[in-house]
């Protein structure tokens, strides 16, 4: 079984100034240092992220999201499957052909993955809110495209697991084929996704993570129902792509303090209609980001 550690990771970071910030106010651990950390900040919020693979599981991937000074996040990463049987894996296994964090910003990066026969690009933006708001969102979009001349049966699982204020003992997790929503006491967090998973799942930790890590082969169970304690979720996509197809996957995940949202018994369709009017631009942004990728993937 694997187990949570709470500590952060010692890593350098592409943002020196970032990097001063998280360091000075996170605990160092003795975590091999890696080189190509991403480290993102913008307003009251700092993540960071590790395009390097690493032997344990819940150290691959967006390992924290803090929101003024608070962390929320114990990991988000992605994992994929070729064909109907057999094992997944992390995209952090791939090889990584592309890393670009040259935008003027330091809240945005863009990296890609190559497989036999296909790409995964992933763009990452980090929107943090106004100093003491405790409120922060972030965007990521996803393209799968078919390098190869078959026709590729592809699987892929978004993987997310909030502590919220730091301690997921306490928190409320559901979710839908388009949603998940997760409150404790103090902090709301929401992922809306376009387009709608195949398959979804909310489960104790750490058992999506086990079944993504096994050697067995992993269809989310569609399990919804509200649980409390320290769970994680995941969404999941089954697609057949054309030779030179491509597909992209557009998430919104948001934090805000508990007092800023509506009563529960109105959460989940008050964030799916209005949610999903607010983010409609943002996303629109999203996908010509990932047009643009696409075309250099391809090339």
């Amino acid at each position: 079984m694997l187990r949570k550690h709470f500590n952060f990771p010692e890593i350098h970071f592409r943002s020196v100034v970032t990097a001063a910030i998280i360091l000075t106010s996170l605990v160092i651990t003795d975590r091999p240092a890696k080189s190509a950390v991403l480290a993102l900040s913008d307003d009251n919020s700092i993540a960071a992220f590790d395009p390097d693979f690493s032997n344990i599981p819940s150290n691959n991937g967006l390992l924290f999201w803090t929101v003024d000074d608070v962390n929320q996040l114990f990991q988000n990463q992605f994992w994929y499957r070729i064909g109907s049987e057999g094992r997944e894996n992390s995209i952090s296994t791939l090889n990584l052909i592309d890393l670009d964090q040259a935008q003027p910003a330091d809240n945005q990066f863009s990296v890609t993955y190559a497989g036999i026969d296909f790409h995964i690009a992933l763009n990452l933006r980090l929107d943090g809110g106004a100093q003491g708001s405790g409120i922060s969102s972030l965007f990521e979009n996803i393209t799968i495209k078919n390098t190869g001349s078959n026709q590729l049966d592809f699987h892929f699982f978004n993987y997310t697991d909030f502590d919220l204020t730091e301690n997921g003992e306490q928190d409320t997790t559901k979710i839908a084929s388009s949603i998940a929503t997760q409150l404790d006491n103090f902090t709301f967090a929401t992922e809306v996704i376009n387009p709608v998973a195949n398959y979804y799942q909310v489960s104790p930790f750490p058992n999506i993570l086990d079944a993504l890590e096994d050697d067995v082969t992993t269809t989310l169970a569609n399990f919804s129902e509200p649980l409390t304690g320290d769970n994680a979720y995941a969404f999941q996509w089954d697609l057949v792509l054309e030779p030179e197809q491509s597909f992209s996957i557009n998430n919104y995940k948001s934090i805000a303090p508990v007092k800023s949202v509506p009563e529960p018994t109105m959460t989940l369709g008050f964030i799916t209609f209005s949610g999903l009017m607010l983010i409609r631009d943002k996303l629109r942004k999203l996908r010509c980001i990932a047009k643009t990728r696409a075309g250099l993937v391809g090339k």
